[in-house]
């Protein structure tokens, strides 16, 4: 299993955008790619496209809540955004649906 991501800049606001399963097999991808955004300089925003996720476990949620804390930690905000319908229901499962999703691009 691979994971495939993009990534893109406007202005102050970076848009991670990850495609294929989150899982333990894939998870270190993801901790990097976000580790890395996180730490780049002039970012105030973080939104990490879940559209085109197809799977989600445990791990990936760990990674994540993680990154979320190590942005906030730094004054930047990392939200989901565009979750699948699958990635909804395991966000929903596990309450973080209010602490991780942001409901639209423009707030």
């Amino acid at each position: 299993m691979s994971l495939q991501y993009r990534i893109e800049r406007d202005a102050s606001t970076v848009t991670v955008a990850p495609e294929g399963d989150v899982s333990l097999e894939t998870v270190d991808v993801l901790r990097e790619v976000l580790r890395s955004t996180v730490d780049a300089p002039n970012t105030d925003r973080i939104d990490v496209d879940m559209s085109g996720v197809t799977f989600l476990d445990s791990s990936g949620i760990g990674v994540l809540v993680a990154a979320q804390r190590a942005a906030a930690g730094r004054g930047i905000s990392l939200m989901l955004r565009e979750p699948t319908a699958m990635v909804r229901m395991v966000l929903q499962i596990s309450n973080l649906e209010e602490i991780l999703v942001r409901e639209t691009v423009d707030d």
